[in-house]
């Protein structure tokens, strides 16, 4: 194990409760109301690039990889490991006296943020591929990476029965496909 000091401190005042017994997401809005409401500056952007550079400092830069690593601190010793599930980030910290914690951070990476949406031929409703979510979440579900995302594209629009296609990255449509329309 390691010992690595520099895991952004108290970052888990920023971290909402999950639904599961001892795990806490940061998530953005959760993390800036608790911010203004406590008269903590908050630049959520340059929180996220710390626990890259943390990320990498423990060796945690690809998708499955992870690191056992451990320190000392006000509440006593601690370890933990730090696990990369595509985008997102998952801490597990185990404090003396204090049991074990789980702190998964959403969005740290960018490289996930693909996503092929496809038009519906019968109700024209956008889903994404190849989960055909319509809900937030599943649609999050669905994101990939860039080489994965194009080939996907490139599948979906290939269907004749597809109206339309997006490969998108973020929010921004990177490539978009109408099939042209055929007579009847």
């Amino acid at each position: 194990m390691t010992e690595k000091p520099q895991f952004p401190s108290r970052m888990h005042l920023l971290c909402a409760p999950s639904h599961r017994p001892g795990e806490f997401i940061l998530e953005r809005r959760f993390a800036q109301v608790y911010a203004a409401a406590n008269g903590i500056e908050l630049d959520f952007e340059s929180l996220l690039a710390a626990v890259r550079e943390w990320c990498a400092a423990e060796g945690v830069t690809r998708d499955g990889q992870s690191a056992d690593f451990s320190g000392t601190s006000d509440a006593g010793a601690y370890s933990g490991t730090v696990t990369r599930f595509r985008d997102e980030v998952s801490v597990m910290i185990r404090v003396e006296g204090e049991g074990r914690k789980r702190y998964r951070i959403l969005g740290v990476f960018d490289d996930y943020s693909w996503l092929v949406m496809y038009q519906e031929p019968l109700t024209g409703e956008w889903r994404s591929w190849p989960g055909a979510a319509l809900d937030h979440e599943g649609v999050e579900r669905d994101r990939t990476d860039e080489r994965t995302a194009r080939e996907g594209f490139e599948w979906v629009r290939g269907r004749r029965i597809i109206p339309g296609a997006r490969l998108m990255r973020g929010d921004v449509i990177v490539a978009e496909h109408r099939a042209p329309l055929r007579g009847r």
